[in-house]
């Protein structure tokens, strides 16, 4: 009998990983009617009286009822009765056939659950009463044994059972095994009405499946709700079930810009130039730029984008729009026309600095106002005029020489005096001849006349830079040299002032 247990419970562990429908869970209670056979001669040490016979009237009926606690135990109160033929005791001889009943209480254990199995093994055990003939007396038992239940169709199994019954009277332990049908009714409580048992439901009040035990996958996306960080949203596993519309391994929930493929480091937002700062907050996202300017570049680093720096290569102001200002004028070097000199807007940028409604640059006498038909410098006067007019024909030289008359010094120095007081103007010294003698000799004479009167206002004090001289000969006449009178003209030496 030792080995029949032992194959059997053998065979039903190779096969209990068989899956079917669930049915104890669905039909908690259960009914039970077997065929016994009890065997009372087997557990004897004392097999002296062991015949053949003892076994040809043995048999019996059992009737059951199971109710399902959880997945893995049961428990029921067997009603048994039967035939045997029974050794002797101590109060009476043997061996004798009697008919017997019993009553158990006894529990299940189902070793692999009793949940969508099509074989389910189990142990059980319990406390039974044992009345011999019916006529009062009683044995107590302690059953021990094995079973399988085998699933034939919805709420119906073939049961198969072993047990040895230790009775505490002498010779009556026994085996008695059974076969026959367990049939499953009832209904289980199932709050969320999802078909799992609430004892067997992980989510007893939200309606599931039972491929989570009974908790639910809203969105189906094979996460159960509570391990499902987005559960009204289809996603994927490793997303923890969170959609990523834009492929980037990022949660949609978690990506800053869920309709664009972007980095991690940016919540999923792109950086197309890869300046660290995402698009959406990149005011120049063509091109690198810092985060101080929005991602904007600063080519001249003056702290000004260079979409905005009207000077992107020359480090500049704000106040300039990001361009220089050298001379702090107000008026930007681009636009300057004098970029190291203050200056005003008028003269684009350049100073004037006498006033006279003339640049600087332009003014020929920029330290004196001046008219600007005279190029910025005041105007000789009518009597300095006619001081150089009056030279003209009043510096003399001995005859055929370029010698000095004494009565010329007086005369030259005015001419100085008129050249001191107008520093901005310079002398064009120009000497001419009549037409005696030698036109060549002439113009050799005319020559030295014009550079002595130089060199004399030079050694005055006149710079050399202002002054020049020429000579011109007899070509230039302005009176007629066949008079005395004429020739007197022609014979001049001219100071012409100009501004250069």
């Amino acid at each position: 009998m030792a080995k029949r247990i032992i194959l059997l419970l053998i065979f039903t562990v190779a096969i209990s990983s068989i899956d079917l429908s669930a049915q104890y869970k669905k039909t908690p209670n259960g009914i039970t009617w077997k065929v016994l056979f009890p065997d009372f001669y087997t557990p004897l040490t004392d097999l002296s009286h062991f015949k053949t016979s003892n076994f040809e009237s043995i048999g019996g009926a059992e009737i059951g009822y199971f109710r399902n606690i959880n997945k893995y135990f049961n428990v029921g109160a067997p009603l048994r009765l039967m035939t045997a033929t029974l050794p002797a005791s101590k109060t009476k001889l043997g061996p004798r056939s009697e008919l017997l009943a019993g009553l158990d209480v006894v529990g299940q254990l189902h070793l692999f659950g009793n949940n969508g199995r099509i074989l389910v093994p189990y142990l059980t055990g319990g406390i039974g009463a044992l009345y011999e003939d019916l006529k009062g007396k009683v044995t107590a038992q302690v059953p021990v044994g094995a079973g399988l239940n085998l699933r034939l169709m919805e709420g119906l199994y073939l049961q198969a059972q072993t047990e040895y019954r230790y009775g505490l009277s002498d010779n009556r332990n026994n085996w008695v095994t059974s076969g026959g049908l367990l049939v499953l009714f009832g209904q289980m409580a199932d709050r969320d009405g999802d078909g799992i048992a609430d004892d067997d439901d992980k989510c007893p009040d939200v309606k599931g499946i039972a491929k989570f035990q009974g908790c639910p996958d809203t969105d189906g996306d094979g996460l159960q709700d509570s391990e499902d960080s987005c559960p009204l949203e289809y996603g994927k596993l490793e997303l923890k079930g969170c959609p990523d519309k834009d492929e980037d391994g990022i949660a949609d929930k978690d990506d800053a810009c869920p309709d664009d493929k972007g980095l991690a480091a940016l919540n999923g937002c792109p950086d197309k130039d890869g300046d660290g700062i995402a698009d959406k907050d990149d005011a120049c996202p063509d091109l690198k730029g810092t985060v101080e300017l929005k991602g904007c570049p600063d080519t001249d680093g003056d702290g000004i984008a260079d979409k905005d720096d009207a000077c992107p290569n020359e480090k500049g102001t704000k106040a300039n729009k990001g361009c220089p200002d050298t001379d702090g004028d107000g008026i930007t070097d681009k636009d300057d026309a004098c970029p190291t000199t203050a200056g005003i807007a008028k003269f684009k940028g350049c100073p004037d600095t006498d006033g006279d409604g003339i640049a600087d640059k332009d003014d020929k006498c920029p330290k004196e106002a001046g008219p600007v038909s005279n190029q910025g410098c005041p105007e000789m006067k009518k009597e300095d005029k006619e001081v150089l007019n009056f030279a003209t024909q009043a510096v003399q030289f001995e005859t055929g020489k370029t010698s000095l008359l004494k009565k010329s010094y007086p005369v030259l120095d005015q001419v100085f005096d008129v050249l001191t007081k107008y520093p901005n103007y310079s002398c064009s010294i120009n000497g001419h001849t009549d037409n005696v003698g030698n036109s060549k000799n002439n113009q050799k004479l005319s020559e030295g006349r014009a550079k002595v009167c130089m060199d004399y206002l030079v050694k005055k004090g006149i710079a050399a830079s202002r002054l020049t001289s020429a000579g011109f000969g007899d070509s230039q006449p302005v009176g007629d040299n066949k008079t005395a009178a004429g020739r007197a003209k022609n014979r001049r030496t001219e100071f012409n002032v100009f501004l250069k």
